[in-house]
C-alpha cells in the first residue's frame, strides 16, 4: 500500500512538472473596484479564463495552462480590449491605465506580443487615415478624386509594412494576426485579391508546415483554397471539357528535377493518361496521393500513366513531396493563374481527367472514389 503511494505521489509530481503554463501579470491603474478579464480566442468567440476584481493597486496574476499551437488570447476592461498570443510557456508583464487601457498600454516578456503592437499601432493609424479621408470625402465633393488617392496610398503603405513583417516568419502568430486584420468590419487583406493573397497563401503554407494539426492552420488552407477555386470559376473563357472523345489540350511544364515533360508524350507512350489537377499543401492531398499510387500500382504494367501538376505557392515544399511519387508530377509556376487550370476549366481540386490515347478526355473526375471505375474499362 505505502509503494502504491509513493508510485502515486511520483506520478503527480512528474506530471506537474510536465504541465506547460503561461502567465500574464501586472498593474491597471486608476481602475479600483473594476473587473479584468482573460479571455481565450481559440473558438472565435471569447471565451472568459479567469477574472480579478481589481483593488487600489491594480495588480492581477493569470496563470492558464499553455497551448499546444500558437494561440490568442485578450484582456477586457469596461470593453477596452488588448489582444496577445502566446505560442510557449511564457511570463508576460502588463501595465496600464484604465483610462487609456487599450492604447496606453506596455506588455513585455515575448517577442511575439511585441510584434503583435507593432501590428496593432499601425492598424489603428490606418483606420483613424481611412476614416478621416471619408469624412473628407462626404463634405469635400471637389476633391473626391485626389481624397480617395490618398486612401489608396494610405492603404498600400500599410500593406508593404505588414508584407515585411510576413516575411521575417510566415508561420507566426503574427503573421496569422495581420491576415485577419479588419477596419470597420472589412478585412484590409481580401483572399478574392489577387495581390493580397499572396500574402494569406505565405502564412497559410507556413502555418501548414509548422503546425499541421493547428486548427488555424485548416483555416487559412480552406479560405485560400475557397478564393483560389472562385477566381479559377470566373477567368473561365473556354468551354468545359466533358464531351465524350473529346480531344485534349497538350501541357508542358517542368518536373522536380527541371526536366521538361509534356502531355502528349505521355499520352502517345501510354495507354491511358490521369490527368491530375492538385496541391499538395493541402489537407486532402495526403489520402489523395496514397489512393493514386494504389491505382497506379495496380494498372501501370496494363499501360496507365499518371500526368500530376500541382499548383503549390511553395515550389520548394513541392518538390520535396514530389521526389517521393513514382508517376510524373510538374509544378505550375502561375499557381491561381494557371492557364492550364482555365483551359481545362478547373473549379476545385482535386480535379483529374481520364485520357484515352485514341480518344482523347473520356471522362471528367472531382470525386476520388470515382476514379478507379474510370481507369480498367480503357486499358
Amino acid at each position: 500500500m505505502k509503494k502504491w503511494i509513493f508510485l502515486c505521489a511520483i506520478a503527480l509530481a512528474v506530471t506537474a512538472c510536465n504541465k506547460r503554463e503561461f502567465t500574464i501579470e501586472g498593474r491597471v491603474t486608476d481602475a479600483d473596484g473594476q473587473i479584468l478579464y482573460l479571455e481565450s480566442l481559440a473558438s472565435g468567440q471569447p471565451e472568459v479564463l479567469e477574472s480579478v476584481a481589481l483593488d487600489k493597486e491594480g495588480s492581477f496574476k493569470f496563470t492558464q495552462e499553455a497551448p499546444q499551437y500558437p494561440e490568442f488570447y485578450q484582456l477586457r476592461l469596461n470593453g477596452s480590449l488588448v489582444h496577445f498570443a502566446i505560442d510557449s510557456t511564457e511570463t508576460l508583464t502588463f501595465s496600464a491605465r484604465a483610462t487609456d487601457f487599450a492604447d496606453g498600454y506596455e506588455l513585455t516578456g515575448s517577442d511575439e506580443c511585441t510584434k503583435m503592437r507593432i501590428v496593432t499601432d499601425e492598424s489603428g493609424k490606418l483606420k483613424k487615415r481611412i476614416n478621416e479621408l471619408s469624412r473628407a470625402i462626404e463634405s469635400k465633393s471637389s476633391q473626391v478624386d485626389s481624397l480617395r488617392q490618398q486612401a489608396v496610398q494610405a492603404l498600400a503603405e500599410y500593406k508593404k509594412k505588414m508584407f515585411n513583417l510576413v516575411l521575417e516568419n510566415p508561420a507566426s502568430a503574427t503573421s496569422y494576426y495581420i491576415v485577419f486584420q479588419e477596419i470597420n468590419g472589412d478585412k484590409i487583406f481580401d483572399p478574392y485579391n489577387a495581390e493580397d493573397r499572396k500574402l494569406i497563401a505565405a502564412v497559410a503554407t507556413g502555418f501548414d508546415m509548422r503546425y499541421p494539426e493547428s486548427p488555424r492552420s485548416k483555416q487559412l488552407k480552406e479560405m485560400t483554397l475557397a478564393a483560389m477555386a472562385s477566381d479559377w470559376a470566373e477567368k473561365q473563357e473556354i468551354p468545359d471539357i466533358e464531351a465524350e472523345t473529346a480531344s485534349y489540350i497538350d501541357v508542358e511544364l517542368y518536373d522536380q528535377l527541371g526536366r521538361k515533360q509534356t502531355l502528349a508524350e505521355q499520352v502517345e507512350n501510354n495507354k491511358v493518361v490521369l490527368l491530375s489537377f492538385t496541391a499538395y499543401q493541402t489537407e486532402y492531398s495526403p489520402a489523395y496521393n496514397m489512393k493514386l499510387a494504389e491505382l497506379y500500382k495496380r494498372y501501370k504494367s496494363r499501360g496507365l500513366e499518371i500526368y500530376q501538376i500541382s499548383f503549390d505557392a511553395d515550389e520548394q515544399a513541392w518538390k520535396v513531396a514530389a521526389d517521393n511519387l513514382p508517376w510524373v508530377c510538374v509544378h505550375d509556376p502561375q499557381t491561381v493563374y494557371s492557364s492550364y487550370a482555365s483551359m481545362y476549366n478547373v473549379k476545385t481540386l482535386p480535379t483529374c481527367f481520364v485520357i484515352d490515347k485514341n480518344d482523347g478526355v473520356v471522362k471528367r473526375i472531382e470525386k476520388v472514389g470515382e476514379i478507379e471505375s474510370a481507369i480498367p474499362s480503357r486499358l
